[in-house]
């Protein structure tokens, strides 16, 4: 019985994780969370990962970040350079992911899509190679 309660507390943590991430490096914080887009007019249903990038701090700060994706179990983006992105915040500026927003990459992480358009489903990813100047 032991056993059956750790497990299903590490299978629950471990999702908890997943879903959300935080990172904070001098004076930025990068957070994020699930979002669903359902946009009709577009033809477009897909579950993401949002990223909010704040800059807590009263100056001009530029960070760059890069993802490790995995889709199935498999490295999708590992040491891929078009997958290394840069944003540059005004002071207390936040920048928020949204759906299909073709203009601010970076800031959103493909997820799925519903299963009768794709199987393909994100299984871990990771932020990486954070520079905050």
């Amino acid at each position: 019985m032991k056993i059956n309660v750790t497990l299903l507390s590490v299978i629950f943590c471990s999702g908890l994780a997943f879903g959300q991430k935080s990172i904070s490096k001098n004076g930025v914080t990068i957070d994020t969370k699930p979002l669903h887009c359902n946009v009709p007019s577009e033809g477009y249903e897909a579950d993401l990962i949002q990223l909010a990038v704040v800059n807590t701090t009263n100056e001009v700060k530029t960070i760059t970040y890069s993802f490790q994706l995995y889709y199935d179990g498999q490295c999708a983006t590992c040491d891929q350079p078009e997958y290394v992105y840069t944003q540059v915040l005004q002071p207390k500026e936040k920048l928020e992911g949204v759906c299909l927003d073709r203009t601010n990459l970076g800031l959103t992480i493909f997820d799925h899509m519903p299963a009768n358009l794709t199987k393909t489903q994100l299984t871990d990813f990771n932020i990486i190679h954070v520079s905050v100047h």
